[in-house]
């Protein structure tokens, strides 16, 4: 049993699928599950092992749910008695047991559009990030497990076409960046009304002037060019792509993390007494 429930959480991670791992810690009395048993779930009807079963296994599995839904990490306790349970025949046993709830949460996808200077920078600290990496570029040369070795995916396609294509949700963070302003425009149309939480393109203000108007005149609405981070990045008063990288992936932690953009001494504010 406890096979398969390792089996299914593998699978889970590895294809980026959000599952909780439950597990005994302790167990006292007569309560059912024994110390080190576990179940893993995906959601309320895709669970994989066993922790005894029952009311407490129903108990667990909604909390467990609860968890996965707010990301976090938690300890259960019960105690299983007939004075605190005396309408739950199946927890009349007696005894208290303890349950860790571990989730593993979908890693972030960062999509480069464009695999020039800048995207090669951000890949590299994409990787560092634990963000999974997707790069999209209608250049050959440019795109290779070589240049990219640590990418999930490569796709050398027309680029606007393939930004239709992929599945993008709201773990999505998106960077545009291509060799042509016209083809920056075509990405930035392609996926400014997606789910992604992050689009973001590189420009002068004259280019992302331009961009706009066009997205306007394409029906976007002006709520929709108002969420675009462009140009992207923070104000970090650098031309050179490495550090131009940072400050564009310092943004998207930004965004991700739900943090604000002030100096840690404005948001402690420690004064010396």
């Amino acid at each position: 049993m406890d096979t398969k429930c390792t089996e299914f959480l593998a699978e889970c991670v590895r294809t980026n699928e959000p599952v909780a791992l439950l597990m005994v810690i302790e167990n006292k009395g007569s309560s059912p599950g024994k110390t080190g048993a576990m179940m893993a779930i995906k959601d309320a009807d895709t669970i994989a092992g066993t922790i005894g079963g029952g009311n407490l296994e129903i108990k667990a599995i909604k909390s467990a749910l609860t968890c996965l839904a707010k990301g976090e990490n938690k300890e259960i306790h019960y105690t299983l008695d007939d004075q605190n349970d005396h309408d739950d025949h199946s927890m009349r046993c007696g005894g208290d047991i303890r349950i860790f709830i571990k989730t593993f949460q979908p890693r972030s996808q960062l999509i480069l559009v464009g695999a020039g200077h800048i995207s090669l920078e951000l890949y590299e600290l994409g990787i560092q990030q634990d963000f999974r990496i997707t790069v999209v570029d209608d250049r050959e040369e440019l795109l290779s497990n070589v240049r990219f070795p640590q990418a999930q995916r490569i796709i050398t396609d027309n680029i606007p076409e393939a930004l239709q294509k992929l599945n993008i949700d709201e773990n999505c963070f998106i960077t545009i960046a291509t060799r042509s302003h016209d083809i920056d425009r075509l990405a930035l149309e392609a996926t400014v009304s997606s789910n992604a939480v992050y689009v973001g393109m590189i420009g002068s203000t004259s280019k992302i002037k331009g961009t706009f108007r066009y997205l306007l005149d394409q029906g976007i609405t002006k709520e929709k060019i108002s969420q675009i981070y462009a140009p992207m990045g923070l104000n970090i008063a650098s031309r050179k792509p490495k550090e131009i990288a940072i400050s564009i992936l310092s943004e998207i932690l930004l965004v991700k993390n739900e943090g604000t953009p002030e100096h840690m001494r404005q948001v402690k504010n420690i004064l010396v007494d």
